[in-house]
């Protein structure tokens, strides 16, 4: 755990912006070629704790094959080394402080948390040398899905969500996915309009996790309250969304492919949103960690290291 003498929001947020720069879209995370395949969510080597939220992308904007990490000192735990000349890669946490403080109106000490942020830098195995983790070794065959056909474990979400939360799919021939508060309902295209059931299922993940957002769910304002095009609140709504879909698209194992999202005017307003506010990318991953797991019907966990 390391304090910070600069301002670690602009440093993580240029990494996103630097990530997105170079490759012109916002689905730059891997496609889960690893040798673990499915489910091959970065995680930390001795725990076997997933990192989650922001540090799920800051980590898969590598190409390493295997999902596993280790501080330096685990490295020397495990009796291995990291080799010379490796750079390690920078993971963020919530480290909550408490101090007391006495009310003067009240006379009485009252507790206060500060939530600080602070951060770990870590290897993947891949950099590392006389260190085994057991299921480093396991490979697995990549899944190959047809075009335009249903995908079974994507299906079963979709309608686990719908059965569960009572929330009404209008799936016709339309040229335009979204989710409508009012109605609390999610009008999809047809799976034949997309190039892939892939770019199907990941779209739709998209619009459920706006559903997500209800006053009745998790309540995020740019859902429960009137948002335009372009706003900022917009903006970090959209880029909940997107994340959400990637977080479940990799929980599943399939391509979160976004096409028709990647359109200039949507990465227009996505950087533009990331730029005006560096906290931004941050506070939407936290937000898709939970939009996901809500959609997935899983409890919420705490990583740090």
């Amino acid at each position: 755990m390391k304090n910070t003498n600069f301002d670690l929001y602009e440093v993580v947020t240029n990494k996103i912006l630097d990530e997105i720069e170079k490759t012109g879209k916002l689905n730059w995370v891997k496609e889960w070629k690893t040798k673990q395949g499915t489910n091959a969510f970065p995680m930390n080597g001795i725990s076997k704790k997933r990192y989650e939220g922001i540090n799920f992308f800051l980590l898969s904007m590598h190409d390493y094959t295997s999902q596993y990490w280790l501080t330096y000192k685990q490295v020397e735990q495990l009796g291995g080394n990291v080799r010379k000349g490796e750079k390690s890669t920078m993971i963020v946490f919530w480290k909550v402080n408490e101090y007391t403080k006495l009310n003067t109106t009240t006379q009485q000490d009252e507790t206060k948390k500060v939530p600080l942020l602070r951060y770990y830098n870590v290897f993947n195995l891949e950099q590392c040398d006389n260190v085994t983790i057991k299921g480093d070794e396991v490979t697995a065959p990549a899944t190959e899905y047809n075009e335009n056909e249903k995908i079974d474990i994507a299906q079963n979400i979709v309608d686990n969500y719908q059965t569960r939360e009572a929330i009404r799919y209008n799936i016709k021939e339309s040229d335009r996915a979204y989710y409508q508060p009012s109605t609390d309902s999610i009008t999809m295209p047809l799976l034949n309009q997309f190039n892939s059931s892939q770019s199907f299922y990941s779209t739709f993940f998209h619009e459920i996790s706006h559903s997500t957002g209800h006053k009745n769910r998790l309540n995020r304002k740019e859902v429960a309250e009137t948002s335009f095009f372009g706003s900022c609140d917009y903006g970090t709504e959209e880029l909940t969304a997107e994340l959400t879909s990637a977080f479940i698209c990799a929980e599943i194992g399939i391509s979160n492919e976004n096409t028709e999202r990647n359109s200039v005017a949507y990465l227009k307003n996505w950087k533009n949103a990331i730029k005006g506010d560096k906290k931004l990318f941050l506070m939407a991953s936290q937000r898709a960690s939970k939009s996901a797991k809500y959609i997935l019907n899983k409890q919420e966990e705490t990583h740090e290291e």
